[in-house]
């Protein structure tokens, strides 16, 4: 993938030497000093240099590029990343139409998504708001995540077997699913690598998914998207990602489906193509609630598709109430990932027994 950018003038030469750089842009290797322009038409991906105005009251931190997060101050320098967020529980925001010197931008997610803001959740306010100084080139060519992206790769999907993490809205469950799963496995000397298929540039969750066990990890980061919140399908990166992480062969491969599964990230595009289906083993759905895990049932009716072999986690399970409705009404296992990550894990195994050669 390669950007279509071309060189803007004029070329900005005031010295500006950024304080912090953000992890949204951490596959970009960057000069000293920075080559600076201004850019009048903005595309997603371009990398920005913006300096801190007004900090938001609740959302004042920023990931930086080694994935430690850190305090933002007004009159700091930071390089982030154009690109959109669509988060039910936190930001709205887009790439602006065009940019002008000194304008106000916002910093849309903790990974340094920088953007217009065009809807907050009542209980987060404003995020921080950044004033635009300069768009960052190299050689006359404006930085963009795309030229240092992984490749798309476009061929049949190897047989690794899948294990999907998804959920009903932001803040299910999914990440402490991913810690167990990951940890329980590494500790029974099971190789696996895992990715975060869609959502808006982070770190984190990679970061945590390493820290417990996982061998390799990707995202829709490394092919050079701020985030998912602009794509059609997510087909394209998520069968990328699987072709990327398959080449060790591990003995499966985990994989985070960021956000909800209906939203502004794609998610039920994914949940929709059976190709990529048919290579899911298993499904850990993260429900808040019976209403949201009962919806998700009646969105494969919908698609007159068979459900994956599926399992219930997340804050509905967090009560033993939760757990005995699902498996009564529905016949489907239900396992917190605090108080049941055996049966979880056990769940995972035995849809993999197909893939496995056993001694």
């Amino acid at each position: 993938m390669k950007s279509t950018a071309k060189a803007i003038t004029p070329v900005v030469t005031e010295n500006l030497e950024p304080d912090l750089i953000s992890s949204s842009a951490n596959r970009v290797p960057l000069s000293t000093p920075l080559q600076l322009s201004l850019d009048a038409s903005p595309q997603t991906g371009n990398l920005v240099l913006v300096r801190v105005k007004k900090l938001s009251s609740k959302y004042s931190s920023i990931e930086i590029a080694n994935g430690e997060e850190v305090s933002l101050e007004p009159g700091k320098i930071l390089v982030g990343v154009l690109g959109a967020r669509r988060a039910l529980m936190g930001f709205s925001g887009d790439v602006p139409e065009k940019l002008e010197p000194h304008m106000s931008l916002f910093v849309l997610n903790r990974g340094g998504v920088i953007g217009k803001c065009t809807g907050f959740h009542r209980e987060l306010e404003w995020p921080t708001e950044v004033e635009y100084l300069a768009t960052l080139q190299n050689n006359g060519q404006i930085l963009n995540l795309e030229d240092f992206a992984l490749p798309l790769i476009d061929k049949p999907l190897p047989e690794t077997p899948l294990v999907l993490v998804a959920g009903t809205c932001m803040d299910a469950g999914k990440t402490s699913v991913c810690k167990q799963l990951l940890k329980r496995f590494a500790k029974k000397d099971f190789t696996v690598n895992a990715g975060k298929v869609a959502g808006v540039a982070c770190l984190r969750d990679l970061v945590v998914m390493q820290e417990h066990g996982a061998g390799e990890t990707l995202s829709f980061q490394d092919f050079g998207l701020p985030s998912t919140a602009q794509l059609d399908s997510l087909v394209p990166v998520a069968t990328s990602i699987i072709h990327h992480l398959s080449q060790s062969e591990p003995d499966f491969i985990l994989l985070e489906l960021g956000d909800g599964v209906l939203g502004g990230y794609r998610v039920s595009s994914l949940l929709a193509d059976p190709h990529l289906m048919s290579r899911c083993v298993s499904m850990i759905l993260c429900a808040n609630d019976l209403m949201g895990a009962w919806g998700l049932i009646q969105w494969f009716s919908q698609q007159k598709q068979q459900m994956p072999r599926m399992l219930i986690s997340g804050r509905v399970t967090d009560s033993t109430e939760g757990v005995r409705y699902i498996e009564k009404n529905w016949n489907l296992p239900a396992a917190n990932a605090f108080d049941g990550p055996a049966k979880m894990c056990t769940h995972v195994l035995e849809s993999l027994m197909p893939w496995l050669e056993l001694e």
